[in-house]
């Protein structure tokens, strides 16, 4: 794909765009603007929020929502082309459609095309063909001409393989498992299967990174291990696997407290469990009977 130019790709389950989004968000260090018709709470579970710059399509007023309309959407790509660069991904063309026209969607895609040219972005437009009438469609892909991406396996399909002193398989564990997602929209933390030292890599310590990250964790500490020679990246590698576990089990303590806390209180102390921040003191005052 070249710069300056805005294309169509096809595709058939929303999980191939945002896979090929959070593969490049991580493996290029160019920004990324998504549009996506899916909240921050469950793009979690496939994009890397903090790699992503991402806006929910939305008509509820909430933090990280715009409005799915043209106007809005367009002035915000206007403010991103005149900076840097980067790609911009707009998903939810049907719903557009549906909500706007074809031909105001179809002037709307004209307008991209002639704003990003000449500048050092990138646009995406996803598209299901099956959704339109091939007559629009035509006259759509004039103005965005199609590309194909390289949508790759997906992630969450790869195995981890555990495995005892002696080299024998002992489990198996998918790298992203489902979360559970509170009432406030937040994740609830889990404890994932420690990563073996025999087996290890900066790949499979990349996704875990991000595992982490997906659960709202600030895990930066163990980034520098990403540069690292090997024994000393897993080294760092589990200092940080144990603040995370220590964080997890904070994190559970807090529902299973009575008295519960004060909402105020909980805030705090989820904030500084996902800070990695102050645990010796909380498990102090949780633990305090059991210590």
């Amino acid at each position: 794909m070249e710069k300056g130019q805005i294309y169509s790709v096809e595709f058939s389950i929303d999980s191939e765009i945002l896979s090929w989004v959070d593969r490049n968000s991580q493996s290029s260090n160019e920004h990324i603007l998504l549009f996506s018709r899916l909240p921050h709470r469950r793009l979690l579970e496939h994009v890397d929020l903090q790699a992503v710059e991402a806006y929910w399509l939305s008509e509820r007023v909430t933090k990280g929502a715009v409005q799915p309309e043209l106007t809005e959407v367009d002035r915000i790509i206007q403010q991103h082309l005149s900076n840097h660069s980067g790609i911009i991904v707009v998903e939810g063309l049907e719903w557009l459609v549906t909500k706007h026209g074809e031909d105001s969607v179809l002037s709307f895609i004209r307008r991209l095309r002639e704003s990003v040219h000449r500048t050092q972005w990138t646009i995406l437009i996803p598209v299901r063909p099956l959704a339109f009438e091939s007559l629009w469609l035509a006259r759509m892909r004039r103005e965005a001409p199609p590309t194909t991406l390289d949508f790759g396996q997906d992630d969450n399909t790869e195995i981890i393989e555990e495995v005892n002193i002696e080299g024998a398989l002992v489990e198996n564990e998918t790298l992203t498992p489902t979360l559970e997602i509170r009432e406030d929209g937040s994740p609830r933390l889990v404890m994932l299967t420690r990563l073996p030292s025999l087996g290890f890599t900066q790949s499979l310590l990349r996704k875990r990174i991000l595992q982490w990250r997906r659960m709202g964790l600030d895990v930066s500490g163990v980034e520098p291990a990403l540069t690292m020679e090997e024994d000393a990246s897993y080294r760092l590698y589990t200092k940080i696997e144990e603040l995370v576990r220590r964080a997890v089990d904070l994190d559970h303590a807090i529902d299973s407290l009575i008295p519960p806390l004060s909402a105020s209180q909980e805030a705090v102390a989820r904030f500084r469990i996902r800070q990695l921040t102050g645990l010796d003191e909380l498990e102090k005052a949780f633990f305090e009977d059991t210590v």
